[in-house]
């Protein structure tokens, strides 16, 4: 699990985001706070992983709490900004400070779900990185960039894909989506969920490969950059 802590002055919209946090899979909301105060407090004792972070907070400014946590002695954590501020020098801050997502408040939950599975997919690619190619990072960073917009997958889930994603990129040959069921221990509709995705964001080509006797079935190749 994700473990996310959500910073907001606002208690309501605290317990919007928190109720969404929960409803993706794979992240779970483990405290809501309301003071710059509370959020280093939280990051100390509960060590999470993610910061969803208001910037106006009534005791200091968000992203000064951001240079604060990187410059002190804190256990490492990412952070998404939420917020109303419109301002470009925000956006930049914000970037600078590593900020890895910018959300304009007001949002409905579509958009939020869809910047943790980015998130998500991102930290996925980065721990299977063992000795990585270019390619390989810039999986990792593209993933932030342009996320797979995986809420047209029924029952997505990043590790699934990033599963399928690594084992057609490292296939000397075309698969057909029961290969990759075998191969990956999923079902063959599943797979082919995943496969059909792909497919349709440009991700893999399709040709129909013929076998002895039987229906032809439709080989899948990691489309080269």
């Amino acid at each position: 699990m994700i473990r996310t802590v959500v910073v907001d002055d606002d208690y309501r919209v605290a317990a919007i985001h928190a109720a969404y946090v929960n409803k993706v899979d794979g992240f779970e909301a483990i405290a809501q706070t309301h003071t710059a105060a509370e959020a280093v407090s939280a990051v100390d004792g509960l060590q999470p992983d993610l910061l969803l972070l208001d910037l106006y907070l009534p005791d200091e400014h968000g992203l000064d709490l951001v240079a604060r946590l990187r410059r002190d002695d804190h256990p490492p954590v990412d952070v998404i900004v939420i917020t109303a501020a419109k301002d470009a020098d925000s956006v930049r801050n914000a970037m600078q400070g590593g900020a890895l997502h910018y959300l304009l408040k007001p949002f409905g939950f579509p958009v939020l779900r869809d910047k943790l599975l980015s998130y998500a997919q991102m930290r996925s690619r980065l721990g299977a990185l063992a000795q990585p190619d270019q390619r390989a990072v810039d999986r990792v960073f593209g993933a932030l960039r342009a996320p797979d917009h995986l809420s047209a997958v029924k029952g997505r889930s990043v590790y699934t894909l990033d599963a399928v994603e690594r084992l057609l990129m490292t296939a000397d040959q075309d698969l057909s989506a029961a290969e990759v069921a075998e191969r990956t221990g999923m079902s063959r509709a599943t797979a082919q969920r995943y496969l059909s995705h792909l497919h349709d964001v440009g991700k893999v080509d399709v040709k129909l490969r013929y076998g002895g006797g039987g229906r032809p079935e439709q080989g899948y190749r990691w489309r080269s950059p």
